[in-house]
């Protein structure tokens, strides 16, 4: 069943992946997922605990977290029909701008680059909320336990709004979104250009990889992409 499920996700990840790929040689998501993906499940956590995955999509983070022994609630805002169940997976259909999560506390949360669609609506049925994305950040802050952790990965570039498809953070808006939390490690990737990368224009899609950690003195971990 767990392999089934693993095969399920992988195959979903690459025909998404390829229907966003874009002609005429503009940058592209294709190919996105495989770095975003392996990056947070490197660090996904070695103990037991609890995990929120936040845009949880078709649930392979969330997938491999249960296998790793966690008890996992996978929120979207979009309806998942999921392929498999594990008994350690809740797949919950909610906007966390209207806070569901009533008052549960995670060690983990994966925030695999979802947080720059929030506020903006047109894609994934968002309501337009221009600080949107800084609301969800601080939902998810107080949502993680003192020792708890965030991996998250996120556009980082040249401050740029692309309506409706997502957000680039960079030296304006990043520091607003992290507010709260303590960056332990980052990493960067950009695709070369034959392969859909930007050639550093303002509207780049993914031309960073922000990794956050352990928090202190009250702030919250983070991990980032």
């Amino acid at each position: 069943m767990s392999v089934r499920a693993l095969a399920f996700t992988g195959n979903a990840a690459h025909g998404v992946s390829q229907r966003l790929a874009a002609a005429g040689g503009s940058p592209t998501l294709a190919g996105d997922r495989w770095i975003e993906w392996s990056f947070c499940m490197a660090r996904l956590a070695e103990t037991p605990g609890r995990t929120l995955d936040f845009g949880a999509d078709v649930g392979f983070l969330a997938l491999a977290a249960a296998q790793r022994g966690h008890e996992v609630v996978a929120l979207d805002l979009l309806a998942v029909v999921p392929a498999f169940h594990h008994e350690r997976i809740e797949f919950l259909q909610a906007d966390i701008l209207d806070r569901p999560l009533d008052g549960q506390t995670f060690d983990q949360i994966l925030n695999c680059s979802s947080v720059e669609h929030v506020g903006l609506a047109g894609r994934y049925g968002s309501a337009d909320r221009a600080d949107g994305d800084l609301e969800a950040m601080a939902i998810m802050r107080e949502a993680l336990k003192p020792e708890g952790r965030m991996v998250m990965t996120a556009p980082v570039g040249r401050d740029f709004v692309c309506p409706p498809l997502h957000r680039i953070y960079g030296a304006d808006r990043l520091p607003s979104l992290l507010e709260g939390y303590a960056v332990e490690e980052e990493q960067f990737w950009q695709k070369r250009a034959r392969f859909g990368g930007s050639r550093g224009g303002k509207g780049s899609h993914r031309p960073g990889t922000l990794l956050a950690g352990r928090g202190t003195s009250g702030q919250r971990p983070l991990v980032g992409l």
